[in-house]
């Protein structure tokens, strides 16, 4: 029987029990359940080597490689079998091909970052697809920041012994060190503890900080963090910053692919497990849409910012205030004792929701260009339909097993996912070896030319890192 509901609090209770029984939330709780069960092709995992088959049959044949399951007439493989095979390949010692771009010793770790004021724009979405993506076609082990209490990015991740309900769940100003409303002092963790926030997924070696009610209630915490004399405890804007460098120390890269062999030419999985752990080898934080002092901490962090965002012309006004209260909060940075320094990298503006049927946007992109042509990605994410039943499950688009109607409108998204991730991979870790997609979308846009600043052909392909 449904719940009656007089005035607000009581509908707020009525409210809760009926959004609890929507069909949505049930299909959340199924895909929980039965997450990432998706199996790859043989030809797809070609194509996330960026190699031909005979290497991944020959690959096949180790003794230790994953068995697969027959589906049909093809054997297919789990995302978990896909990452291990990988590091099968890279541990052998006559291996001339790299498949696992594991982080190396010494290197440092990169922070990318997708911030916008404006909501509705697929920061969420896109920061789920570069997750995936960097886990699927480059093997890294990538640690995910949902900053946003909303934890719609989370949703993408989570599985049925995931919870991101409830003000107990731990986020990433817990892991900042973020005291209670009240209290003047921060919260330093130690390393240990920093590593537990970072939560498993079903992901091979992804781990997840999710989103969160508790993120709601950092700006008023800060805020009294700021009344303190110390002018250390007043810095911040640099908290989370600080964290992850702390975390970073704590847990560099030590395991390469060659320590996954031992002598008599067997892969050791015991030492594998323990690498997909060990470390990270790039954090992407998602934002949510609005710039309070806890989501400046995020852009301190970061090695490099990626803003998602509409093109049309009343979302620009809101792109302009974002930027100008960014600029505005560079000055009090800059102005302060011993100010943070930002690293060298190329942030770029990501158009999203492009719709080419219209000029609007294409014109609004062309304008930024022509203005300053690293400012704005002219790879860009366009309007589709293609993958709305995939977000409709809880799922990314290559997570999503469509029926066989809507598999090439959901490949034709998958494409502009990679093209798009592939862009920003050139920004954002550039001794990654180029993919080609971003370069193949600029040449069925522009055929008669390059697009200053946007050319991979300087970049080493997959196949000349082989050789």
């Amino acid at each position: 029987m449904a719940k009656s509901f007089h005035n607000i609090p009581s509908f707020v209770e009525a409210a809760i029990d009926c959004v609890s029984r929507a069909a949505s939330s049930a299909r959340m709780h199924r895909t929980q359940s039965l997450r990432v069960l998706r199996r790859y092709s043989i030809a797809e995992v070609t194509e996330f080597f960026g190699c031909d088959r005979s290497f991944v049959n020959a690959l096949m044949k180790h003794p230790d490689a994953p068995e697969g399951e027959i589906r049909g007439r093809e054997r297919t493989l789990s995302v978990h079998d896909i990452m291990k095979l990988r590091a099968i390949a890279d541990s052998r010692p006559e291996a001339r091909r790299t498949t696992l771009y594991w982080r190396k010793p010494g290197e440092d770790l990169p922070v990318i970052v997708l911030s916008s004021q404006k909501g509705g724009v697929a920061k969420s979405l896109s920061s789920a697809h570069l997750a995936q993506y960097l886990t699927l076609y480059y093997g890294l082990r990538v640690g995910l920041i949902d900053g946003d209490p909303q934890a719609t990015c989370s949703l993408y991740f989570v599985d049925d012994t995931t919870s991101i309900a409830g003000y107990d769940v731990e986020v990433y100003t817990d892991f900042m060190g973020v005291p209670e409303a009240g209290q003047r002092e921060k919260i330093h963790h130690a390393p240990d503890r920093l590593n537990v926030f970072w939560r498993p997924t079903p992901w091979p070696g992804l781990r997840l900080i999710p989103g969160g009610a508790g993120i709601q209630e950092a700006d008023i915490a800060m805020y009294y963090l700021t009344q303190t004399e110390d002018p250390e405890q007043k810095k911040i804007y640099r908290m989370l910053r600080d964290s992850l460098d702390r975390w970073r120390d704590a847990h560099p890269p030590r395991t390469t692919a060659k320590d996954l062999s031992g002598p008599d030419g067997r892969f050791r999985h015991e030492s594998y497990e323990a690498a997909l752990k060990e470390t990270l080898d790039v954090v992407i934080i998602d934002t949510p849409p609005s710039l309070t002092l806890a989501t400046l901490n995020t852009i301190v962090a970061a090695d490099t910012l990626i803003i998602p965002q509409t093109m049309k012309g009343f979302d620009l006004s809101t792109l302009h205030i974002y930027l100008a209260s960014l600029r505005d909060y560079f000055s009090f940075i800059e102005g302060d004792t011993n100010p943070v320094k930002f690293k060298d990298a190329k942030p770029m503006i990501l158009p999203t929701i492009v719709n080419r049927s219209s000029d609007t946007d294409l014109r609004t992109i062309g304008e930024i260009m022509a203005g300053n042509p690293d400012i704005i990605s002219p790879i860009y994410y366009q309007y589709s339909e293609g993958a709305a039943n995939a977000f409709r499950e809880f799922k990314s688009a290559y997570e999503y097993e469509p029926p066989k109607t809507r598999k090439a409108s959901l490949q034709a998204f998958i494409d502009n996912a990679n093209a798009v991730n592939d862009a920003i991979v050139m920004r954002a870790i550039p001794s990654l070896p180029a993919r080609g997609y971003a370069q193949a979308f600029l040449e069925r846009l522009f055929p008669d030319g390059e697009v200053e600043g946007w050319s991979q052909k300087a970049k080493p392909s997959l196949e000349e890192d082989a050789a």
